[in-house]
C-alpha cells in the first residue's frame, strides 16, 4: 500500500499535523514517511562554506525534529520513516512525494498568530493545490480547527 508522507518542520503546527498524520495511517494501515525539508538557498551561493555550515546544522535540526516525530508514531503503533531533504521546498516535496508513490501529503497550516510562519494567511492551500496539480497527489491540511474538531 502506498505510505502517507507528512510534511512537517516542528513547532506547534508540526505536532498538531504529525498527530492528524499518524492517526490517518494507524486508521488506514498504511506506513508513514515524516519529511523534513530545508531550503538553504538564503545562504547564497558566494559563500560555500556558510552554505555548507547551514546545510549541516539543517539537517541535524531535521533529524531532531522528525526522531520526535517517529518516537510518537510509534508510540501509537504506526510504521513510519523518516527523510530529511534539501533543497527548494515546492520541488523537493514533489520529487519525493513521486519517489516514494505517495497516496497523501499531510501539511500543517500555522496559527494566523504565529510570528514564524513559513506562509503567510492562504498560501498553505495555494501551496497544496499546485501539490495536488503536479503530482496527482492527495494534499491534506490540517488546520488549527482540524485540532480543536477531533479534540
Amino acid at each position: 500500500m502506498r505510505p502517507i508522507v507528512c510534511a512537517t518542520r516542528g513547532g506547534e503546527a508540526g505536532r498538531r499535523t504529525q498527530e492528524w498524520a499518524i492517526a490517518r495511517a494507524k486508521e488506514q494501515g498504511v506506513d508513514l514517511i515524516f519529511l523534513c525539508v530545508f531550503d538553504p538557498g538564503f545562504a547564497g551561493s558566494s559563500n560555500e562554506s556558510l552554505r555548507d555550515a547551514v546545510v549541516k546544522e539543517q539537517r541535524w535540526l531535521g533529524r531532531a525534529v522528525l526522531g520526535i516525530a517517529l518516537a510518537r508514531a510509534q508510540k501509537e503503533g504506526v510504521g513510519a520513516g523518516t527523510e530529511v531533504r534539501c533543497g527548494p521546498v515546492l520541488e523537493t516535496i514533489e520529487e519525493f512525494l513521486r519517489q516514494v508513490d505517495a497516496a497523501a501529503l499531510v501539511i500543517g497550516e500555522p496559527k494566523v498568530s504565529s510570528a514564524l510562519a513559513a506562509f503567510g494567511p492562504g498560501r498553505v492551500r495555494d501551496f497544496a493545490g499546485r501539490v495536488e496539480r503536479d503530482t496527482g497527489v492527495e494534499v491534506i491540511v490540517v488546520t488549527p480547527e482540524s485540532e480543536q474538531e477531533s479534540g
